[in-house]
């Protein structure tokens, strides 16, 4: 009787292990796909002028070569679509990049507040030059249209050099800025 107790728990546990295990992804280490967690792995860009990135956490944007490069995302007005940041710094072409999806994943993702900038918690935040993020209500925000990324949580005095900024993710969507007013584009990307 005691052998079979111990014959049960053994199948048990074995059946309570295959339903623990982690969900598996088809083609998990596939460049260019999601995983489960909503980060994208990418190539650096061959056709990148950026390298070495100067810093992580900097916006990612698809990069010329194909869906599965990635380059750094210089927004402002007219700046193109930004995918989500980068917890990296690649420093040549062919490394990895993880980018983790605006709008994919729950919580909080860092930025880098454009230099010489300030942000104020709770504003919008938009993709600036060179894979920055910038808070749309400042002064100094050029007319045009831009890439909604999220909205601050905290902050950031201005200062000469960049900043982290905690932001809550959004998925990417466009604002018109004309003159501080803000609107919907009439024919969003």
């Amino acid at each position: 009787m005691k052998q079979l107790k111990i014959k049960l728990a053994l199948m048990l546990c074995t059946l309570r292990a295959l339903f623990d295990r982690p969900k598996k992804i088809a083609l998990a280490n596939a460049v260019g796909l999601f995983n489960e967690h909503g980060i994208e792995s990418l190539f650096v860009d061959p056709a990148s002028t950026s390298l070495p990135f100067s810093n992580r956490y900097l916006l990612i944007k698809r990069g010329a070569s194909g869906y599965q490069y990635g380059d750094i995302c210089n927004g402002g007005a007219g700046g193109p679509f930004p995918l989500g940041p980068s917890p990296d710094a690649p420093y040549a072409i062919g490394d990895v990049m993880a980018v983790r999806r605006l709008g994919a994943r729950p919580g909080l993702e860092m930025g880098i507040a454009a230099a010489g900038t300030a942000v104020t918690i709770d504003k919008l935040l938009v993709s600036a030059p060179l894979g920055c993020v910038q808070d749309i209500s400042q002064a100094g925000v050029a007319n045009g249209t831009y890439w909604v990324v999220g909205r601050a949580a905290a902050t950031i005095a201005a200062t000469n050099s960049t900043m982290e900024v905690p932001y809550v993710p959004v998925d990417p969507y466009q604002l018109v800025n004309t003159n501080g007013t803000l609107t919907y584009p009439t024919n969003p990307v």
